[in-house]
């Protein structure tokens, strides 16, 4: 029997290429959504600045594709320079990186303290093998979707991708991550998929096969931003806030057990695991973003489910 498979949209399959990302904005964090700022070039025609000791930029993670890293800086910024990603600073300094399922081998981030000093910094990004996922014998209306279906499903990925998008100065990264759910997992992030051998996108979750009603906890604390029943494809669906653009979430769902605006904590009970949606079988697909960017839940979670 084919593992569940999480039917996700064309316009979800694909990632902006990192040349066409958001690019960094050094502004203290906003409390709404944030713009995408030009990185901004060096000053010409002045000495050279004076170098930053290495240690005013403090990482907590690995460069990988699909890996999110906890960034902190020692010093106010002036301005920031990180071609292809949003990094917003908070007043206390704190930031996030994103680095996309495609992120290239190299990236470099230049940051101008407010007393001069400049800090460059190059990642050497971890590249991946994503395993491709053949799934066949899959009735016809699961794989070739009809034009209605389509409409419905560019509007609902629009409302998500707004959701996705907003700013909120929370930390509820900081205390680390749980699986929702305890099982085995049967698809995930990055993987490319062939359904009944036609090109079925790019997965971006994680599937984890447990019964119907299973509960669904919330890996870190947040606030429900997001809880819609009957999306296409994608059925009862749920969203939850981690803070400073890090977004969980859940589709597939069986009702939801908080509401949007509810405070959460990490581990406290949202939903229920269902088969809503297109769906060969009952699991949860619980994915993460970073503003526009789908990162890999898996890299931030113990191995132990």
């Amino acid at each position: 029997m084919a593992p569940p498979v999480a039917w996700t949209a064309p316009s979800a399959s694909t990632e902006p290429a990192a040349a066409a990302a958001p690019t960094a904005s050094a502004s203290a964090a906003p409390s709404a959504a944030p713009s995408a700022a030009s990185a901004e070039p060096p000053d010409a025609g002045t000495d050279a600045a004076p170098v930053a000791d290495p240690s005013r930029l403090t990482l907590d993670g690995r460069a990988t594709q699909g890996a999110l890293l906890r960034a902190k800086l020692d010093g106010k910024l002036r301005k920031m320079a990180f071609p292809g990603h949003r990094a917003i600073v908070s007043d206390e300094g704190d930031f996030l990186i994103a680095f996309g399922r495609n992120a290239p081998k190299q990236e470099k981030m230049t940051i101008t303290f407010e007393d001069g000093q400049v800090l460059e910094r190059v990642f050497d990004v971890e590249q991946r093998t994503f395993e491709t996922d053949k799934i066949d014998n899959l009735p016809k209306d699961m794989v070739e979707l009809d034009m209605p279906t389509r409409v419905k499903l560019t509007q609902a990925e629009q409302k998500l991708d707004a959701v996705r998008k907003k700013y909120t100065k929370k930390t509820c990264f900081k205390e680390g991550f749980i699986w929702p759910s305890k099982g085995k997992v049967t698809s995930r992030y990055g993987q490319p998929r062939l359904l009944n051998g036609t090109d079925g996108g790019i997965h971006w979750g994680v599937d984890i096969a447990v019964p119907t009603g299973t509960p669904v906890r919330a890996p870190a604390c947040g606030t429900v931003v997001f809880a819609e029943k009957n999306l296409p494809l994608s059925g009862d669906t749920l969203i939850i806030d981690h803070g400073q653009g890090l977004t969980s979430t859940f589709i597939h769902l069986q009702g939801f057990s908080a509401k949007v605006g509810d405070e959460v904590k990490q581990g406290q009970t949202v939903a229920r695991v269902g088969m809503t949606g297109r769906t060969n079988g009952p699991h949860l697909d619980w994915r993460m973003n970073f503003f526009e960017v789908r990162i890999d839940p898996e890299l931030l979670v113990s191995s132990e489910k």
